[in-house]
């Protein structure tokens, strides 16, 4: 089994792009997508009805293919405490979403993290959060890791995946080096020799998660990573699966 941890569908028409993703995922010999959904959508800060309704569109693509899809459940920290409750409520235990997922709107050291940290600890569910090394274009409360790793400190029985293993680089890796409960995706840009056998040396395969970040990015490059990197089959397992059947509590 191969478990992509990141991936995405179109909003505006999410069933017909989420066929094409599933056939495509197929060929590639992945077997299960988690689904984060669409959450730049409605732009870098949504509104409760715009995060409700990215979250109604995983759950109607979820119910339409269970045997393939997994749930995550997107918020915005910036919401009222009772909408985020409500979001998870109806997200992770009504519909059996097994994370949540955070973008940019709020900076990953912003208290108003808190909440949503201490329900994803009560509910044993990882949390999925953006982070990028960048020099342009960094919006305003875009996390790095050194942001993931402050929240990793704060949180420490939270298990916390850091997005996009290439846009954090060698300086996120060692960043989050220290905090046992992180993770990080290997999505983010295009393959880039030696990142993957970098993580490995320093975090240990068991804390590095398959990620493609399609549609942003195609199955059979992201693949391309993994089995191209110089490491083991005992690794490459790990990160194609093992890791992610764990976190996730699939059977």
């Amino acid at each position: 089994m191969i478990i992509d941890i990141h991936t995405h569908p179109c909003l505006d028409r999410p069933f017909e792009s989420m066929q094409e993703i599933i056939r495509s995922a197929k060929k590639a010999g992945i077997d299960k997508l988690c689904l984060l959904g669409d959450v730049l959508y409605f732009g870098y800060k949504p509104t409760p009805g715009q995060i409700r309704e990215i979250n109604d569109s995983t759950i109607a693509l979820v119910n339409r293919y269970p045997d393939t899809l997994i749930g995550f459940c997107f918020l915005n920290p910036a919401h009222k405490k009772e909408f985020i409750s409500e979001e998870i409520d109806r997200c992770v235990i009504g519909e059996d979403f097994k994370g949540i997922k955070l973008e940019v709107a709020v900076n990953a050291r912003d208290e108003r993290l808190n909440p949503i940290m201490e329900r994803a600890q009560a509910l044993r569910v990882p949390v999925l959060h953006h982070s990028w090394y960048k020099v342009v274009d960094k919006t305003p409360n875009e996390s790095d890791p050194s942001d993931i790793a402050d929240l990793a400190s704060r949180f420490p029985e939270v298990n916390i995946i850091m997005a996009h293993l290439s846009g954090c680089g060698i300086r996120g890796i060692l960043d989050i080096k220290p905090f046992p409960n992180v993770y990080v995706d290997t999505s983010g840009s295009q393959p880039i020799s030696g990142v993957v056998e970098y993580a490995v040396e320093k975090l240990g395969a068991e804390r590095i998660l398959f990620g493609s970040d399609v549609p942003g990015r195609d199955f059979s490059s992201q693949l391309g990573r993994i089995y191209g990197a110089k490491i083991g089959e005992k690794e490459r397992k790990l990160i194609l699966e093992t890791n992610a059947k764990r976190l996730l509590r699939i059977r």
